[in-house]
């Protein structure tokens, strides 16, 4: 039986396939060390901003994943703010009840139930861990307006009200910095201190050795769980067989990207956003599996190519155009 008949489930159903699967690249480390801190310290105000694509989303994702294995009776909530978030009350409260997963009310209701459901309910969720806290991850934070931020700090006083502390951590773009100003000047200190007290770069991949280790989870992770098909045997089994390691290559693909990078006239040092190095290695694990066989290996041209095919090149290319001093 050929090996790759072996293989428990079907390739177009594997995470990376689906882009089910999460790397803990040195920035979400850091980003969780900083989640940690303000745990451990019960103080609000965490702000994490960087450049489009570079994995924020992943990495709160990640953030989330890890908080509950470590901390698994906390509650902790994602609030996705969208471009049509409401600038009515009763709608963002309805929107706030969605996301900490309380029940939905039969009917109309008033504000002030809806408000006090809502604070009830992260009261309930919060006692059932000692540190009664409630984190709430707010993503595409600069979409939010003063008043999102003015509901959220009457439902953070009432739960102090209640010995529960609630940790607002903001994720966003880099407009989140020119909000925080805008704040500073109107006198909000009320709103900064409570949610943008403390700024917290998200990078992409800045660093060879970082690079290289990102690479190794794909050659360590495995999937289903409790078996021995790691992501690079299960799309190169005959060549995993043999030896190959998608990390052993990461000289040919950190110097594809470099030079990839280096040829669109950059004078800025390189950070790869995670998308694209993601993107990367599923075009080169799913599109050239059926190439598999015991001597299969990478040069630096493939790895170029599929860069360009990943689509890195166009994006960056684009944000030179954007920011013609980078």
């Amino acid at each position: 039986m050929d090996i790759s008949e072996a293989r428990i489930v079907q390739p177009h159903l594997h995470p990376l396939c689906l882009e089910r699967y999460l790397i803990p690249t040195d920035s979400i480390s850091a980003t969780y060390a900083m989640v940690l801190k303000v745990i451990h310290r019960r103080d609000s105000g965490l702000v994490i901003y960087g450049n489009p694509r570079y994995g924020k989303t992943r990495a709160m994702m990640y953030c989330q994943h890890c908080l509950n294995v470590d901390f698994p009776d906390m509650p902790v909530a994602i609030f996705n703010a969208k471009d049509e978030a409401s600038p009515h009350k009763g709608n963002f409260y309805t929107t706030f009840l969605e996301v900490v997963k309380s029940k939905p009310f039969n009917g109309r209701v008033s504000l002030a139930d809806k408000h006090s459901r809502l604070v009830k309910f992260m009261v309930g969720e919060a006692d059932r861990d000692l540190r009664r806290l409630f984190i709430l991850f707010i993503d595409e934070a600069q979409r939010l307006m003063l008043s999102h931020y003015e509901w959220i700090k009457d439902i953070y006083n009432d739960l102090a009200l209640q010995g529960v502390t609630l940790l607002p951590i903001l994720l966003g773009q880099k407009e989140l910095l020119g909000q925080k100003d805008a704040f500073e000047c109107a006198g909000k200190d009320a709103i900064v201190s409570r949610f943008m007290l403390y700024e917290h770069a998200f990078r992409g991949i800045r660093e060879k050795d970082d690079f290289v280790t990102c690479l190794g989870y794909y050659d360590s992770s495995v999937f289903p769980v409790n078996t021995n098909w790691t992501y690079t045997r299960f799309f190169f089994p005959k060549a995993y067989a043999n030896g190959f390691r998608l990390a052993d290559f990461g000289d040919e693909l950190w110097a594809a990207f470099v030079e990839s990078y280096d040829g669109l006239g950059f004078r800025s040092r390189m950070e790869i956003p995670m998308k694209y190095f993601t993107k990367t290695i599923e075009i080169l694990m799913m599109d050239y599996s059926d190439k598999d066989y015991p001597e299969f290996s990478i040069s630096k041209d493939l790895c170029k190519e599929v860069i360009k095919e990943s689509w890195y090149l166009a994006a960056t290319s684009s944000m030179k155009k954007m920011n013609p001093s980078m």
